[in-house]
């Protein structure tokens, strides 16, 4: 399982993100909570161990104060890389008057103005929807949207690569938006071949020849699966689990797995920096 990173203001809101902190590490589901307070190394460049939590959370918290709002914060530059990696970002209301960002006014924020035991009985549901079908397909709802909104603000050499990402996260809404509708169909995954067709690996396996030793199912076990969910979320978030966990009910070998993953991947870089990620 990932974590999920704070981003707060330290001059207004450290206790509170202290205290939301340790509730969510002490209920029941316990999550992992990354907090710059518990979880930054002495020794190591700061800026560079939060980025990499960004990178590699299934969420970004955002606490919502007069200071964390500001254009000039630090707590923007955290949203907006969480935005960058297409990180889910859920804003959390601690004062009356603090109004979203412009890029965040499409999301709903939950109300910890009145109270911390109501705004966390409402987080923790909310995190436990978005590990669910329905969350994982509004997450790549979000990310869709935001990549088509920014679409048109980037240099006209990125937009390519964009257009690409975006290509590819809308086959991703479709195929989740199926396993939403009809959770027993079999899921379909994306081979990377020339005409990019759709090819049914459970159907392929079954009517190839009888697996000699090389192609025998390898048992794929805990610490792999936790590994590639661990490298798949790094390029398309909180969903990396559940889709680690169904591709592993048709994969081979690990080497299958992987190649199986990298279609979720829209970016050819990414997928091949992904593959080399590989356990050997």
């Amino acid at each position: 399982m990932g974590h999920h990173f704070i981003s707060y203001s330290a001059v207004e809101a450290e206790d509170f993100a202290v205290q939301l902190r340790n509730h969510l590490a002490a209920g029941m589901p316990a999550w992992a909570v990354w907090l710059d307070k518990r979880e930054l190394r002495p020794g190591i460049d700061w800026d560079e161990q939060i980025s990499e939590a960004i990178k590699t959370c299934d969420s970004l918290l955002f606490v919502m104060t007069r200071d964390s709002v500001r254009p000039n914060s630090v707590c923007k530059r955290e949203w907006t890389l969480a935005l960058k990696y297409g990180k889910p970002v859920i804003p959390l209301k601690f004062h009356l008057d603090a109004e979203l960002p412009f890029r965040l006014e499409p999301r709903e924020y939950i109300d910890f103005t009145s109270g911390l035991e109501p705004g966390l009985t409402r987080l923790r549901g909310h995190l436990r929807w978005l590990s669910e079908p329905a969350g994982i397909l509004q997450g790549l709802k979000d990310r869709l949207a935001q990549a088509t909104r920014d679409l048109p603000r980037l240099p006209e050499r990125d937009r390519p690569r964009a257009m690409t990402e975006i290509a590819a996260l809308e086959r991703q809404v479709a195929d989740q938006q199926n396993r939403v509708d009809d959770p027993g169909a079999t899921v379909r995954v994306p081979m990377r071949r020339s005409d990019d067709r759709f090819i049914d690996r459970r159907k392929q396996a079954t009517e190839s020849a009888a697996p000699t030793t090389e192609t025998a199912p390898q048992a794929l076990d805990s610490a792999v699966l936790d590994r590639a969910s661990r490298d798949l979320a790094v390029y398309i978030g909180p969903m990396a689990r559940v889709i680690v966990n169904r591709a592993a009910e048709r994969a081979l070998s690990v080497v299958d797995l992987y190649e199986i993953l990298s279609g979720e991947i829209g970016s050819p870089d990414d997928r091949r920096k992904f593959l080399a990620s590989r356990p050997l």
